[in-house]
C-alpha cells in the first residue's frame, strides 16, 4: 500500500465510524429499544406499522415514481447533451451548462416556486397578454399530485450534472474505435449500442445510482412544491418525527431504515445489471 492510500485510512475510518454508528443507533430505535420513553424490548411492530400503512405504502409508489422518472429523463436527455457539447465545442456553453450545478436544490425550489406558481411571473404574464382570464386558470404546476414542480427542479439540477460527467469521460475514450466502426459500416444505433455504451457503462449506471438514491430520499424538494395528500418517505418520516407524541418516533426511524434498504437495493441491483452487460464484463 503506497502512501497516498495510507493517508486516506484516517479519513474512512472516521467517516465509517460515524455513519456506522448512526445506521445502529437507528436501527435500535427503529426496533424498538428507546429507552427515552421507556421502551427496552427489541420488536418488528414498528416495520410492520409502517409498511402495511396505506398511506405509507402510497408515499413509498410515490417516492419511486419522483426518483425513476428523474433519474431515468436526466440520464437519456444528459447523454444527448453531452454528445452535443462534444461536437460543437463553444466554451460559452459548457459555461452555461455548469451554472445550474452549482446552486443549491433548496434555491432552485424557490426560483421554481416563483416562476411556475399560480401567482407566479409565468401566470402574471400569461394574464398580462390576455391568454387567461384570471390567475387561477393558469396550469397547476406546483402542489401538484404529479410533481411537476418537484421534477423540474430535478432535471434542472441533474441534466447537467449527467451531462458534464459523460462528457468528460467521452473527452477520454479512444474514439478511434468509432472510426473504425464507421469504416466496417456500422450503423449510428450499432456504434452506439456496441461501441460507444460499453465504455461509458459504468458511468452512467454510477450516475444512476447517485441520482436515484438522491431523488428519492430528497426532503427540501418535496417539501417545498410538493401536494400535501401526496407526501415522499422522506416527508412521512420527517411528520412522524416532529409530532408531540414520542411514540411515533421508532416508526420514522423504521421509514429511515426502509429508505436506505430501498436506496442498497437499488444500488446493488444496478451493480449487478451492470456486471452482465458487455460494457460490466472483464475481458479475458
Amino acid at each position: 500500500m503506497n502512501k497516498k492510500k495510507l493517508l486516506v485510512v484516517p479519513f474512512l475510518l472516521l467517516n465509517s465510524v460515524v455513519i456506522f454508528a448512526a445506521l445502529f443507533r437507528g436501527l435500535q430505535i427503529s426496533l424498538g429499544y428507546y429507552p427515552l420513553i421507556g421502551l427496552n424490548q427489541l420488536t418488528l411492530a414498528n416495520y410492520k406499522i409502517v409498511l402495511t400503512d396505506p398511506f405509507f405504502q402510497k408515499s413509498l409508489s410515490y417516492s419511486c415514481y419522483l426518483a425513476l422518472t428523474a433519474t431515468f429523463f436526466s440520464l437519456i436527455v444528459g447523454v444527448g447533451v453531452a454528445f452535443l457539447l462534444l461536437k460543437v465545442k463553444q466554451p460559452i456553453l459548457h459555461k452555461i451548462l455548469q451554472l445550474p450545478i452549482s446552486l443549491p436544490h433548496i434555491i432552485v425550489a424557490l426560483m421554481v416556486l416563483q416562476l411556475l406558481g399560480q401567482s407566479g411571473v409565468l401566470s402574471r404574464w400569461c394574464f398580462q397578454l390576455g391568454w387567461i382570464k384570471e390567475i387561477g386558470e393558469f396550469p397547476l404546476l406546483v402542489h401538484d399530485q404529479q410533481g411537476i414542480g418537484i421534477l423540474f427542479v430535478f432535471l434542472y439540477k441533474e441534466i447537467p450534472y449527467v451531462a458534464v460527467t459523460v462528457l468528460a469521460i467521452l473527452q477520454q475514450l479512444q474514439l478511434g474505435y468509432i472510426e473504425v466502426a464507421r469504416n466496417l459500416g456500422a450503423s449510428k444505433r450499432q456504434i452506439f449500442t456496441q461501441v460507444i455504451f460499453p465504455m461509458i457503462q459504468k458511468t452512467l449506471f454510477t450516475l444512476f445510482i447517485i441520482l436515484f438514491c438522491f431523488t428519492f430520499a430528497s426532503f427540501e424538494v418535496p417539501y417545498l412544491l410538493g401536494d400535501p395528500s401526496h407526501g415522499t418517505v422522506a416527508l412521512t418520516a420527517y411528520d412522524l418525527f416532529t409530532q408531540a407524541d414520542l411514540m411515533t418516533r421508532p416508526q420514522a426511524f423504521a421509514l429511515n431504515m426502509v429508505m436506505s434498504a430501498v436506496c442498497l437495493s437499488v444500488a446493488i441491483a444496478a451493480l449487478v445489471i451492470s456486471r452482465l452487460l458487455p460494457g460490466g464484463r472483464k475481458i479475458k
